[in-house]
């Protein structure tokens, strides 16, 4: 399962790749809606799983009746659930939100899962995506931050003028020890020219 997550991010950074060589999606500097990540990872995802039987939901239900989650992935053939979030680190404030976000996907009653008929499952994967337009001194340590100390990759690395956090969300999410998932982060701006400052990142864990 390690190796179709990572490939998921591969195949979301090429649909982003293909979509942004072409066309910019936005008016001037208003930046991309977090439902664009999350259909097009939703998408990557589904492809990589190369599961005829696997279905998807946008804004599927969560434990209480006013909840939702971002998206929703079932493979049958896998035998694997995956609880999508995703938030644009536009403000500090974000960083907290998707912190809860984290926390609330780690539910342990899944009842409403088999009252809807999601039974055959063994495994369950969180998954949050984030993007950072790294053009501020805060923004710039956001890829530190969310992979973890000098854990960030050298391609994004190579953006240059990148800043140290003075936390990472790892601490954050202690109590459920995020140090055990795996993070992906890629800096778009190398050959998506109309988005130089654009980066997106993933974090995948096994609940």
């Amino acid at each position: 399962m390690e190796q179709i997550i990572s490939r998921s991010f591969d195949e979301m950074i090429a649909t982003y790749t293909r979509t942004l060589e072409n066309f910019y999606p936005a008016r001037g500097s208003t930046g991309f809606t977090e439902a664009n990540q999350v259909h097009i990872y939703v998408n990557a995802l589904i492809k990589c799983l190369d599961d005829d039987r696997a279905v998807s939901w946008l804004e599927f239900p969560w434990v209480e009746k006013n909840q939702h989650i971002d998206g929703f992935v079932f493979s049958p053939r896998h035998k694997a659930v995956f609880f999508i979030e995703a938030k644009r680190l536009s403000h500090t404030k974000k960083m907290q939100e998707i912190i809860e976000d984290i926390e609330r996907l780690h539910k342990q009653d899944k009842q409403f899962l088999r009252d809807n008929g999601v039974t055959d499952y063994e495994n369950e994967y969180v998954v949050a995506l984030s993007d950072v337009w790294l053009e501020t001194k805060w923004k710039r340590s956001m890829p530190e931050w969310w992979c973890g100390r000098n854990n960030v990759p050298e391609q994004v690395i190579a953006y240059g003028s990148l800043t140290i956090p003075d936390s990472t969300i790892h601490k954050s999410l202690a109590n459920i020890n995020w140090l055990q998932s795996t993070s992906f982060a890629y800096w778009m701006g190398e050959h998506c020219k109309s988005v130089k400052n654009y980066c997106l990142m993933m974090t995948a864990s096994k609940i």
